[in-house]
């Protein structure tokens, strides 16, 4: 008795499961595409449940309203591509300048002794004793005595030797920075100068520092390097896919973590024409006034360029079914009928696929669940890939 009962219950429950099973399938065959209202805001919404205003009998869903499938009108836009990146604030090289004493010798006392000191032009920087400073000087006095000891001389062969001798001590003298009115006071007082006092030849913060008391000075060795940062340079990097898009001129907005409310606008005005290789990226450079001294070399900054593209033929990504050898979008052929049909896919930007080839303006064309679509088209079998067009109905039975 429990056997039999058993049964009839796994049998009411298998009808019951036929059924419903029954009743989708004839709502699935039901499909038709008889319910799309085209509205002016390029999409075209699917009905909402139907309401009996017809004699069609309520219940008989349409593809739209089963898959939510909505529609665009092709057309031309305004296409903006968006760069976000990232960038460095750095000295521009041109701004960078190192001092050097242009003879050796020891540094004796140090007048700027910090790094990030601000000195002025003119500013002395090192007092610093050289022998061979002295020696020269020495040796010009020789020649200037020289010299006047035979101005009376008839020898006009040995008054021009000794003049050459003479100009030859004294501009080596102006070489190494002795000035003229010192070498006047030399020759009057006769006091060789022991040390010389080296002066700043530019305004700027003192960026590094290479000497110390009792330094050894070697010539053409830096000894202070120093910028001045009214003006920085912004090292934007752009990563590879967004090299084509880049020109010089163009202009790009900044925000420094140090301001983040507040947006400042420079122009590239230079590209560089080598990669990093680690990072895949170019850099750009953008160059800033910064004559209040608020933004620092090292500093990061986030970088935004909008390039204007023109007005192209578009369709959202959402439109377009992309396998990566062929581009497909579904043309609304008429009520009830969309068609697939090859294109031909021009720049991705932001969403949007510029079209090159294959729909025009003015055509309508599927803009969402089309897996839903293609998958529907695949079990009902008239998805021919072998056509170049494939055309894909669902009848009402």
């Amino acid at each position: 008795m429990k056997n039999k009962l058993f049964i009839m219950i796994v049998a009411l429950a298998f009808a019951a499961v036929g059924l419903v099973a029954g009743f989708v399938f004839k709502v699935y065959e039901k499909i038709d595409f008889s319910g799309l209202i085209y509205k002016e805001d390029k999409t075209v919404e699917s009905a909402k449940l139907p309401v009996k205003t017809t004699d069609k009998p309520v219940g008989i869903l349409t593809v739209e309203q089963l898959f939510n499938i909505d529609t665009i009108l092709v057309r031309k836009i305004n296409l903006v591509k968006t760069i976000e990146t990232y960038a460095d604030v750095v000295h521009p090289e041109t701004d960078i300048k190192d001092i050097t004493f242009k003879i050796d010798g020891y540094v004796e006392e140090i007048y700027a002794d910090f790094t990030g000191e601000y000195v002025k032009k003119g500013q002395p920087l090192v007092k610093i004793y050289s022998p061979k400073l002295v020696s020269a000087q020495e040796e010009f006095l020789r020649a200037y005595d020289y010299l006047k000891s035979i101005q009376n001389s008839n020898d006009s062969v040995l008054k021009s030797s000794a003049q050459k001798f003479y100009e030859a001590a004294y501009k080596r003298l102006l070489y190494w920075d002795i000035t003229p009115k010192q070498i006047e006071k030399l020759k009057e007082t006769r006091k060789v100068l022991k040390t010389m006092t080296l002066y700043s030849p530019y305004d700027g913060w003192i960026m590094e520092k290479f000497v110390y008391l009792g330094s050894k000075v070697e010539v053409g060795k830096p000894l202070f390097r120093i910028a001045k940062h009214e003006k920085l340079w912004v090292l934007a990097k752009i990563y590879e896919a967004d090299i084509p898009f880049v020109k010089e001129g163009q202009t790009v907005e900044l925000i420094f973590d140090s301001y983040p409310k507040k947006t400042i606008k420079g122009k590239i005005d230079y590209i560089y024409p080598m990669m990093d290789y680690k990072n895949r990226t170019r850099d750009v450079r953008i160059v800033i006034d910064n004559k209040d001294y608020k933004y620092l070399p090292g500093m990061y900054a986030k970088v935004n360029i909008k390039i204007p593209l023109g007005k192209v033929l578009a369709l959202p990504d959402t439109a377009v079914i992309n396998t990566g050898k062929k581009q497909v979008v579904f043309w609304q052929k008429e009520k009830g009928v969309f068609e697939p049909v090859f294109v031909k896919l021009g720049r991705y930007v932001d969403g949007y696929y510029e079209i090159l080839k294959g729909v025009h303006e003015g055509m309508v064309v599927a803009n969402s669940a089309l897996f839903l679509l293609d998958a529907d088209a695949q079990l009902r079998g008239k998805y021919s890939k072998g056509k170049k067009q494939i055309q894909m109905t669902h009848h009402q039975h």
